[in-house]
Order: structure tokens, then C-alpha cells, then sequence
């Protein structure tokens, strides 16, 4: 089979007439244009062309090829331009579940890439908890999810998009005013904030820490302040309202970051994994194919 790229090198050079002019045609080098031609008939086992006086002329198979050749790449150049112009042209909605916590820290950056390449769609941003998020993707009131946890995952195709660590921490200012004996026994006597009322990361941060018998305290801890907002929780802590978990990403400068520091140094932190998510079983729809392509090739860049 002859590869198309010299196939079309061949053709210029026969509408041109020359070498020289093709391979200013097609800013290549001239030995580059004339390997290529020898590739071609190599490859067809046929002399294409003829040359008399530094000049080149079409042999008779020659003159069958290009018009046969020209006539297909054309076809193939009009309906590659058809399909840019159509990925171009997508309207429609997309719907992107979020989990709540994340919003602020990767949507702004996906809505202004994608809207830049595709003006007329319009994206609705729904954020949500774990279960509500998941329910919605299985019911179709959400196209695609930017995920932390399945309960159904082979319900699922899943691909990942990001990972980042999640550290206990405090402002300095805050541990100041806490006993030097802090010992992870009496850390919830500490005000503590958390970005839902399931406290879900402070019972994992126990687990990898080998704090298992810790666990029930944290259903009963009384200094407590929730919130659902991750920049609300995050000034929070900077301004020494308690304890709390702090993301590593988020575009906090390093002037933000020397303002707190962890509860436990030693003490490892939560990895978060997040995943693109959509329904196995869906019907297929070239809009949020190619919203879920961009969003794989986005997670690179993150």
C-alpha cells in the first residue's frame, strides 16, 4: 500500500513539473521530494516518470496514476475539512458532574479551554457529592463526571485525570495556642473543620496512619465547623479557625502556603485520585465523545 503523504508528494510534483518547485510547494528539500518519488515507484514497481534535459515528464503509467491519485486525495482533503469543520461547528450541552470540592480548582481552566475551541456548546456544571454524582451519571442527568470514588464501578469506563495528596494541617498561629503534647489521642479536642458532616477524610487519614482505634471518636466530635466550599474551608484554616485537610494544588501561592503547616509532620497524607467517568452502556454522541477525548488528553496537562 502507498503511504498517502508521498503518494500526495508525487502528485504535486506532477502537477508542477519539477522537483525544485515542489519542493518549495511543499517546504521540503529537494533529495527529501526525490526519495520520496523513488519510494513511490518502488513501491508501485512502475517508472512514473521520465527525464530528458533536467527536466521531468509523466510516463504513460504516470499520467494514469496522478489523475486517478489527484482525484482521491482531493476526495480524502474535502472530507477531512468536512470533519474539522464539523468538530469545529459541535453545538449542543454538555452536562460535567463535579464533585463539589474540586470545582474551583479544575473547572475554570477546562470551561475556558474547551469554549475556546468550541464556542457553541454550552457547558452546565452540576456539582455534587459522592452518591448524588454517581446516581446521575447512572441515570443520565449527567453526560460526564470528574470522580473520587465509584460504589458501582463496572458500571463505569473510567480513565484518570489527576492525583493529588490531601495534608492535615493548621496555621501557625492556631498550633501556637495547642498544648507541644499533641498526640493523635486528644487531636480531636482541637476545633476541627471538615468539608461535609461524614467526616469521610479524617477517618481515612486515621486508618493509614495506623490509628484504627481511633475511629469512633470521630463520630463524636463536638468542635466541630462544616462546610461545603473548598476556598471557604482553605481560608478557614489560614485565618486559625482549627484543623483541617488542605489540598496540595489549587493555585495557592508559596506566600499562602507558609501559613500553615501540618498537625503531624510524619504523619502521611491522603491521596486523592480523580477519574473522567462515563456510562459503559450509552448511546453514542460525537459532542461528548469529543468532550471526554479532550478531557483525557487534558489530564496530561493538569
Amino acid at each position: 500500500m502507498i503511504d498517502l503523504n508521498k503518494l500526495r508528494t508525487f502528485t504535486v510534483v506532477a502537477d508542477e513539473g519539477s522537483i525544485t518547485k515542489a519542493a518549495a510547494r511543499l517546504y521540503r528539500t529537494q533529495p527529501a521530494i526525490s526519495a520520496q518519488l523513488k519510494d513511490v515507484e518502488e513501491e508501485t514497481e512502475l517508472v512514473l516518470f521520465e527525464r530528458k534535459n533536467s527536466k521531468i515528464y509523466l510516463t504513460k503509467e504516470g499520467t494514469c496514476l496522478f489523475e486517478y491519485a489527484r482525484e482521491r486525495i482531493d476526495e480524502i482533503d474535502g472530507v477531512v475539512a468536512c470533519l474539522r469543520n464539523n468538530r469545529q461547528n459541535l453545538d449542543g450541552t454538555i452536562r460535567l458532574g463535579v464533585y463539589f470540592e474540586l470545582t474551583a480548582s479544575f473547572v475554570p481552566e477546562i470551561v475556558h479551554a474547551f469554549k475556546r475551541e468550541h464556542p457553541r456548546v454550552r457547558l452546565d456544571i452540576i456539582e455534587l457529592d459522592h452518591d448524588a454524582l454517581e446516581a446521575g451519571l447512572l441515570g443520565n442527568d449527567i453526560d460526564l463526571g470528574l470522580v473520587t470514588t465509584l460504589k458501582k464501578p463496572n458500571f463505569f469506563e473510567t480513565q484518570p485525570f489527576y492525583s493529588f495528596q490531601r495534608h492535615l494541617v493548621a496555621s501557625r498561629e492556631y498550633l501556637s495556642t495547642v498544648s507541644s503534647t499533641l498526640t493523635y489521642e486528644n487531636i480531636f479536642d482541637l476545633e476541627v473543620i471538615a468539608s461535609s458532616n461524614l467526616l469521610s477524610d479524617y477517618k481515612y487519614w486515621l486508618k493509614i496512619n495506623q490509628q484504627n482505634q481511633l475511629l469512633k471518636q470521630v463520630d463524636n466530635i463536638t468542635k466541630l465547623i462544616t462546610v461545603k466550599d473548598a476556598e471557604a474551608l482553605r481560608s478557614l484554616i489560614k485565618k486559625g479557625a482549627g484543623i483541617g485537610f488542605y489540598d496540595d494544588f489549587g493555585g495557592q501561592s508559596k506566600s499562602e502556603d507558609h501559613a500553615v503547616v501540618p498537625v503531624f509532620p510524619e504523619s502521611k497524607p491522603i491521596t486523592i485520585n480523580i477519574e473522567v467517568a462515563r456510562r459503559r452502556t450509552r448511546t453514542q454522541n460525537l459532542l461528548q465523545d469529543e468532550f471526554y477525548d479532550f478531557l483525557i488528553e487534558r489530564s496530561e496537562m493538569v
